[in-house]
C-alpha cells in the first residue's frame, strides 16, 4: 500500500507557501490602497516586489489548476493580472494614476478577496498539520 502521507506533507508545504505569498501580495495591495494621491507619487518598491511576485503567483495558480482547487485558482488569476498591471507601471505615477489604480483594485475587491483565501489558506494547512496520519488510528476513536 502507498502512503499518502508525503502527498499530504507536499499539500501542507505548498498551503503554507501559498499563504506566505498572498501575505506578501497583501502588503503591496493595503500600501498602494492606503498611499495618498497627490503629485507625483513614488511607488518603486510595490512595482519591485509586483514584478518579483508575479512567476511566483503563475506557479501557485496553475499548481491549484492542476489539483482541482477552482476557488485558490481563480483568485491568484485575478492577483496575477493586478501584479502584472502594478509591475507595468513606471517608478512614479501621477496622483491620477495612481487613484485610477487604487480604484480598479477596489472594483475588483482583490485585497478582499486575497484575505478570505489565505484565511482558508491558513486554516486548511493548520487543519491537515494536525489531522491524523492515513493509516494511524485517531484516539478519539
Amino acid at each position: 500500500m502507498v502512503s499518502k502521507t508525503p502527498a499530504k506533507a507536499n499539500d501542507r508545504v505548498l498551503m503554507v507557501a501559498v499563504g506566505d505569498h498572498l501575505d506578501r501580495t497583501q502588503m503591496i495591495l493595503v500600501e498602494l490602497e492606503n498611499t495618498r494621491a497627490e503629485g507625483t507619487v513614488d511607488i518603486s518598491a510595490e512595482r519591485d516586489l509586483a514584478q518579483s511576485l508575479v512567476n511566483e503567483n503563475r506557479l501557485y495558480r496553475q499548481t491549484a489548476e492542476n489539483s482541482k482547487d477552482p476557488e485558490i485558482a481563480s483568485v491568484l488569476d485575478q492577483l496575477e493580472r493586478v501584479l502584472i498591471d502594478i509591475s507595468h507601471h513606471p517608478d512614479s505615477v501621477s496622483g491620477k494614476e495612481l487613484e485610477e489604480l487604487q480604484q480598479r483594485i477596489e472594483s475588483q475587491g482583490v485585497l478582499f478577496k486575497v484575505r478570505v483565501i489565505e484565511s482558508k489558506v491558513k486554516a486548511r494547512s493548520r487543519s491537515e498539520a494536525a489531522a491524523p496520519h492515513q493509516g494511524e488510528k485517531s484516539s478519539t476513536l
